[in-house]
């Protein structure tokens, strides 16, 4: 194991550490929610914060709180704790003077699924993600609700599923890894709508229009970027896309689908000086592929046929 690989689990376990002790927090609001005067909208009604009961494990009280907030400053002050050093990128404390630079920073998804949070639609989950040289290198997505928790991190061990059991599965399950990939009429896919009500919002529903006559078997929304590519990394989901996600969305996902042997690429492509792809984590717009027959070839070839079939959306990078 080289240096950077154990450092590399040492990270990992304080991002389960961090993701475990926000679960209860996240659960017990997901449990006790109410649905009037606690939604507090960012840009329409669509997209919201969470405003609910939070209950600290260190105090006989509970405090009206955002949730998402509140989850995202436990988590925060937990990862500080043991890497001072480090740097921080979350949703809720994310401004436009925010950039992701080389240095070791910490990419935080509170609760992604915010609405079905509220909606108590169950998948909703915490995703925490180390990434270093702008390259996600540990992944920890966690589903209070469901108790499943996806983890990875960079080296070519695996990823894996702790279920509700306790019992921990390496990805893909189901002999994904194996299964050759199936074209369109066979698959199953999916993307989301996002928050946009506009242009944005034509040009996603061309491109799912398109894919659904070419015909494919199926277009699945779940409403949560990052359990939505867990699912592309246990094979139950064929490949994901969407336009309009941030690095938060995406960023401990996308290692948890490489290292399941899937692949992770931008809409528009971005290439280093060599002339290999790479993946901008800024640039808001990913698809995700699952291991199949074949390996990276296959799964970039796959990761281009998707490529082609979608519109052209603009966003402002993160």
């Amino acid at each position: 194991m080289s240096e950077n690989e154990s450092l590399f689990d040492v990270f990992l376990a304080t991002a389960l550490e961090a993701a475990r002790l926000a679960a209860p927090i996240i659960k017990a609001a997901f449990t006790n929610r109410t649905l009037q005067g606690t939604l507090e909208l960012k840009t329409n009604t669509a997209d919201i914060v969470t405003q609910t009961v939070a209950f600290r494990s260190n105090a006989n009280k509970t405090k009206q709180t955002s949730q998402d907030k509140a989850v995202e400053a436990l988590v925060m002050a937990h990862i500080r704790a043991k890497h001072p050093t480090h740097s921080f990128i979350g949703e809720e404390t994310y401004n436009s003077s925010t950039s992701l630079t080389n240095n070791p920073t910490w990419v935080i998804d509170p609760v992604d699924g915010t609405t079905n949070f509220v909606h108590g639609f169950p998948f909703v989950c915490i995703s925490i993600a180390l990434v270093v040289g702008k390259e996600p290198v540990v992944g920890v997505v966690l589903n209070p609700i469901l108790e499943e928790t996806f983890y990875a991190r960079r080296g070519g061990v695996g990823a894996f599923l702790v279920d509700s059991t306790h019992a921990t599965h390496e990805l893909p399950l189901h002999k994904a890894r194996s299964k050759p990939w199936p074209g369109f009429e066979r698959a199953l896919l999916a993307t989301e709508y996002g928050y946009d009500r506009g242009e944005q919002l034509d040009s996603k529903l061309s491109a799912i229009t398109r894919i659904l006559k070419s015909p494919t078997r199926g277009v699945r929304s779940i409403g949560s970027a990052a359990l939505s590519a867990c699912y592309v990394a246990n094979g139950s989901l064929d490949a994901y896309w969407e336009a309009g996600v941030h690095m938060w969305d995406v960023a401990a996902a996308t290692v948890i689908v490489r290292e399941s042997g899937g692949g992770v690429a931008n809409f528009v492509p971005v290439f280093l000086e060599d002339g290999k792809e790479t993946l901008d984590l800024a640039q808001r717009k990913f698809i995700f592929v699952r291991a199949v027959e074949g390996g990276e070839k296959k799964v970039n070839e796959i990761l281009e046929l998707i490529r082609s079939n979608l519109d052209p959306v603009e966003y402002q990078a993160d």
